[in-house]
């Protein structure tokens, strides 16, 4: 993919982030003003964001595939506010198919246009993930960490040539740690329950620590 293509796209991505923000934030600006409101119900203020339908989960969901898709565009933020506005269980069905969109059109777009000469600098992970007797077990793992990019897993993805099935599932199970944090802390946090947040923080912490662990034996012994 050369420059100028990478350059269009990622215009068109924050376009599209700016259009599918004002529409979101139009719709919830009654939920955020009586959020900052210190004299507001907090019964009122739940019945108040959770009164959202289809129309605004699809927003949302959109809007989380097209932030995964751009590199560099955290969409923690909006993966909390689903959860907050959807409760924990539907939260993690929307910002899990968000997220698989939005990686899932990344390799296909890659696949179409190619990989540009910056990406194919030799990097770390992509020569780990290259070694490993697994590599599929690497790239899911790397779609679990918060801190990792999408878009180095996403590139070493399509460097391996792995079939698109195989990919569709390790995106699938890649995603599926963060979309619980995301889903349950932001019900929590609706909720006023801290220890909830905290657990699911914890939780996601460990397994990242487990699974940079991992990563780092099966590299060493496929070295």
């Amino acid at each position: 993919m050369n420059i100028r293509l990478k350059v269009i796209f990622i215009v068109l991505g924050i376009i599209a982030i700016i259009i599918l923000g004002y529409i979101i934030y139009k719709d919830y600006s009654a939920d955020f003003k009586l959020f900052f409101d210190p004299d507001a119900d907090r019964t009122q203020l739940m019945e108040s964001i959770r009164s959202h339908k289809l129309k605004d989960a699809l927003l949302l969901v959109v809007l989380t595939a097209v932030m995964c898709a751009i590199p560099g565009v955290p969409n923690s933020v909006i993966g909390i506010l689903i959860g907050v506005s959807f409760g924990p269980w539907i939260g993690v069905l929307m910002n899990a198919t968000g997220n698989i969109l939005g990686n899932f059109i990344v390799i296909i777009m890659l696949r179409k246009f190619g990989i540009s000469k910056k990406a194919n600098r030799s990097d770390e992970f992509i020569a780990n993930i290259s070694r490993m007797k697994k590599p599929l077990f690497g790239i899911t793992a790397g779609y679990m960490i918060p801190i990792l990019p999408s878009v180095i897993v996403n590139y070493t993805a399509v460097k391996l040539r792995l079939p698109l099935k195989s990919l569709l599932l390790a995106i699938t199970f890649g995603v599926l740690p963060t979309s619980f944090l995301y889903a349950f802390g932001g019900d929590a946090l609706l909720k006023g329950n801290t220890k909830i947040a905290i657990l699911s923080i914890v939780c996601v912490a460990l397994l990242v620590v487990l699974l940079r662990f991992i990563h780092k034996r099966q590299a060493r012994i496929s070295a």
